[in-house]
């Protein structure tokens, strides 16, 4: 006999109302104010994460961070720390989100999920240690706010999704990097520094995330201090982002690397210039395929994504 699954879609803490931008007090939405995201549809009275589509799921995100991220990606930590029981909630759900539910959502349904995990756990490692407390001896390397007076905060912090226990480390490499094989992440996963990925004040959602990607890159290396070309003195310098870590220059190798394309370089420099090339002006990517150029890399700025207090 047949079995048929039955999965029902239901409201998030997200209501329509908040999704539209109205309502007293609600701030015109950011980039919520537009009609390609998913309408959710009311479904029956039960608990929160038994049924629930990927789109509904991950759109649940979307108040907190219309609240308490800017349109430049800076987080208003005094004020999120107020109100950090939000900021449980949203930890909560994450925590209790039942597997057999995430494994009936699409790919996409997933990568956006781990990328709003991997970001709303880094707020909640960092407000969990707001204000920072500097170390005198990382004084003399990072500045006084900085991510890095966070002892263990990506590699030995651990956060509880779906009954398991993830480090950030973790949830980039071995899942997003790992088993989905997507470099577009390392640029919407938010680690909470000015260098880093600028934090999107929406959630990502699985029908719009090729777009999502897609923007947060190109804008990402449209910044100062992410990319530049000096044909003068042939230097190109790219965003230490990209090789931040031994395993995530490997990942864009193995993505890369093989490209017939900029084949004078070292495999790294070859995989990274490949993978610019998709997000940078016609212009420049013009002009580095027209001769070599020697590869430097930017200097990081430690300092956290905060924004002033209002």
């Amino acid at each position: 006999m047949k079995r048929t699954l039955y999965v029902f879609v239901i409201v998030t803490a997200v209501s329509l109302t908040a999704l539209a931008g109205s309502g007293p007090g609600r701030k015109e939405p950011n980039r919520l104010a537009n009609e390609d995201l998913i309408s959710i549809v009311e479904g029956p009275n039960v608990p929160y994460s038994n049924y629930i589509s990927g789109d509904a799921f991950n759109l649940g995100f979307a108040e907190l961070l219309k609240t308490y991220v800017n349109d430049n990606g800076l987080v208003n930590y005094p004020k999120l720390r107020r109100m950090r029981l939000e900021l449980n909630s949203a930890a909560n759900k994450l925590r209790d989100l039942k597997p057999e539910i995430y494994m009936t959502w699409s790919k996409n349904d997933k990568i956006a999920f781990w990328i709003n995990a991997y970001n709303i756990c880094t707020l909640s490692g960092i407000v969990e240690h707001y204000p920072i407390k500097p170390s005198r001896f990382k004084l003399l390397f990072y500045p006084a706010n900085s991510i890095m007076h966070i002892s263990g905060l990506r590699d030995k912090t651990y956060f509880d999704i779906m009954g398991l226990q993830y480090t950030l480390n973790e949830i980039e490499r071995d899942i997003l990097l790992g088993r989905f094989e997507e470099a577009g992440s390392c640029f919407a996963i938010s680690n909470g520094t000015i260098s880093g990925a600028t934090l999107r004040n929406e959630p990502y959602v699985g029908k719009l995330i090729e777009k999502q990607l897609n923007s947060q890159t190109k804008a990402f290396f449209a910044k100062e201090k992410a990319f530049e070309i000096d044909t003068t003195n042939s230097t190109v310098k790219l965003t230490a982002i990209l090789k931040m870590y031994k395993w995530r220059e490997e990942s864009f190798v193995k993505l890369y690397g093989s490209k017939k394309m900029f084949r004078e370089y070292d495999r790294p420099s070859r995989a990274f210039l490949n993978f610019v090339t998709k997000y940078i002006s016609a212009a420049n990517a013009d002009l580095l395929k027209r001769k070599v150029y020697s590869i430097e890399y930017i200097k990081y700025n430690w300092a956290l994504n905060e924004a002033p207090d209002k």
